[in-house]
């Protein structure tokens, strides 16, 4: 019988039990190292990110979890259509093409993340839910406790050797103790969404159905855009994304969410079809989804991860890939270090530049692609004419299907190749650009000063090595020696941009 309220003393403690905690939790426990996941809310609950990517499943399978999630009934997600300019075709990512992994999931977080979690207790990590974290406590800049409160009124400190931050947007250790995370005032937006009943299935410009597809389409006036994700109990989830100043002048002209709602949907004239004989079977929600990240991830003790190290607008759904990411990376430095691979240091800086590597990739693709669906009028995605409009979405499927972060098995040689390159000319494209975007500066200046745009897991010449029993860190020269070649190719792309802009 498991105890009700946490012992005294943890190897490691987890704050939150999304999927970046849920992970780390799974991962440390199998390993057996001793594990405490504090989570102040009780599961299942709510949450909005319900479209996931094909590279979730190598970790769900270390985590020993993936035939849970296969089995579970979700709509199986082979692909998406985005389309970011009114008047030309959908841009397709099509991950049949894979050579492994060729879909991913459209879920109920709710239902998803209660797995995860229960998975983890399953597992051996102790999980204490309707628990919240109201102190951490430091010794000189190393955390080593936590004071905590229950529901029930009991109250406790738990000390630790480790602590990973998995606390979502409250991100407990950047904004009450590091005070380091940057906001992106371009990507303020608010998003309005819910839920209908027997909407149709995307079509794409062929006739083609596409059902499980996930679908996005710009606002016609620029003003932002919609998502569509196909669930497994019939409903279609469906938002409207908005900047934050849109949205209090739409609301002050309309009078409230639901006009507001309605006047997007009303400037998506593909939305309007999945629509046509659909009911609104929900109530609506309203979310804040300012993109954000922290000045650093790691730190002596410590790993932020998921929505507590940074948070990305989710155009191409990144959440739950990154907050896992997050989480494997996060338990594996720590199994590294605990096992004399790598010095505190060493496991900690890898951690910080692995994480934002991903988070580099996905915040310079959605900036980029921004620029396209504030300007509907012109043409903004890098280097490309109308009439090659899909080759941006062949250009970046392995990066927004997440292969480049975990997933060797599925990558082309020459289509990542293409794909850095291209994110490597996005980063330029945003040092030019005459007002900017903050925060995907910041990721673009540190991934090229750092030299972390290699499209593989090398980092300070390690990479993770993802086997239950021997999770941790290896050198770089125990890989494959195609690795290093591919590593070598890229980086001479990310100096030479380097060079540019300093020039």
């Amino acid at each position: 019988m498991s105890q009700s309220v946490p012992a005294s003393r943890s190897r490691v403690l987890v704050i939150g039990g999304g999927p970046a905690g849920a992970i780390t939790a799974t991962l440390l426990a199998r390993e057996k190292v001793e594990v405490t996941l504090l989570e102040r809310e009780k599961f299942p609950r709510y949450h909005i990110g319900e479209s996931l990517l094909t590279a979730l499943h190598p970790i769900l399978e270390l985590a020993g979890v993936r035939e849970k999630v296969d089995n579970f009934g979700f709509v199986k997600k082979y692909g998406g259509f985005f389309r970011v300019k009114q008047g030309m075709p959908a841009g397709h990512i099509d991950f049949r093409g894979n050579q492994t992994y060729k879909y991913s999931y459209q879920v109920r977080r709710s239902e998803f993340d209660h797995l995860l979690l229960e998975h983890a207790r399953e597992c051996g990590a102790q999980v204490f839910e309707e628990t919240a974290v109201q102190e951490i406590v430091f010794e000189k800049d190393r955390p080593v406790a936590v004071e905590w409160s229950q529901k029930s009124g009991a109250k406790g400190r738990t000390e630790f050797d480790y602590l990973v931050d998995a606390s979502g947007l409250t991100g407990l250790m950047a904004q009450k103790y590091l005070r380091n995370r940057h906001f992106q005032e371009t990507f303020a937006n608010v998003a309005i969404g819910g839920y209908w009943r027997n909407a149709r299935p995307y079509t794409d410009e062929q006739g083609t159905q596409h059902p499980g597809a996930f679908s996005m389409e710009a606002l016609a006036d620029s003003s932002g855009w919609i998502w569509a994700i196909p669930l497994h109990d019939g409903l279609l989830s469906l938002g409207v994304v908005i900047h934050r100043d849109t949205y209090k002048k739409w609301k002050a002209e309309l009078g409230d969410n639901d006009a507001v709602y309605r006047k997007g949907i009303s400037l998506a004239p593909d939305i309007q079809k999945l629509l046509e004989g659909a009911t609104f079977e929900s109530e609506l929600h309203q979310w804040s989804d300012y993109s954000y990240v922290s000045e650093r991830f790691s730190g002596p003790g410590f790993r932020l991860a998921g929505d507590a190290a940074a948070f990305i607008d989710p155009l191409f759904s990144s959440g739950v890939h990154l907050a896992m990411l997050g989480g494997l990376s996060s338990a594996a430095t720590i199994c590294a270090e605990l096992r004399g691979e790598l010095k505190a240091d060493e496991a900690a800086r890898f951690h910080d530049r692995y994480v934002r590597r991903a988070y580099t990739r996905f915040v310079v693709l959605v900036a980029g692609f921004y620029n396209q669906i504030r300007q509907q009028e012109a043409y903004t995605i890098q280097g490309l004419e109308a009439q090659s409009f899909q080759d941006a979405f062949h250009l970046i499927q392995q990066v927004v299907s997440g292969n480049t972060d975990v997933n060797h098995k599925d990558l082309s040689l020459d289509i990542v190749k293409r794909a850095m390159r291209y994110t490597t000319d996005m980063m330029f494209e945003l040092h030019n650009m005459p007002t900017g975007n903050p925060v995907a500066k910041l990721m673009a200046n540190k991934a090229l000063e750092e030299n972390i745009g290699d499209p593989f897991d090398a980092i300070d010449g390690h990479y993770i090595r993802m086997k239950t029993g021997s999770l941790g860190l290896v050198e770089m020269g125990r890989a494959e020696s195609w690795f290093q070649g591919m590593k070598e190719s890229f980086l001479k792309i990310v100096v030479k941009t380097r060079d540019t802009l300093q020039a």
